[in-house]
């Protein structure tokens, strides 16, 4: 029997290795930012607190996530659009 050999990976293009980089910061700024709101709601216990308070808190946490993906994302959009 003949042994069988993958073929040899491509290398990666200097474009998708930066579009990599920049989805590998962005998980991990995203990542970050949720262990913090996480630790910061159980340490105020907001469970506990009235509905329209963790209704701020859900409210303000989405804006800080969005506050993080959008600029990232529009680097990473720019990444993979062709030159004009």
């Amino acid at each position: 029997m003949k042994a069988m050999t993958l073929p040899s990976s491509p290398q990666m293009s200097p474009q998708r290795k930066e579009l990599r980089k920049r989805m590998m910061i962005l998980m991990g700024t995203v990542a970050v930012l949720h262990g913090v709101v996480i630790a910061i709601y159980y340490a105020l216990h907001v469970a506990e607190r009235p509905v329209k308070t963790q209704q701020t808190f859900i409210a303000v946490w989405v804006v800080l996530t969005l506050a993080v993906i959008t600029p990232q994302m529009k680097n990473i959009r720019k990444l993979r659009r062709p030159a004009r």
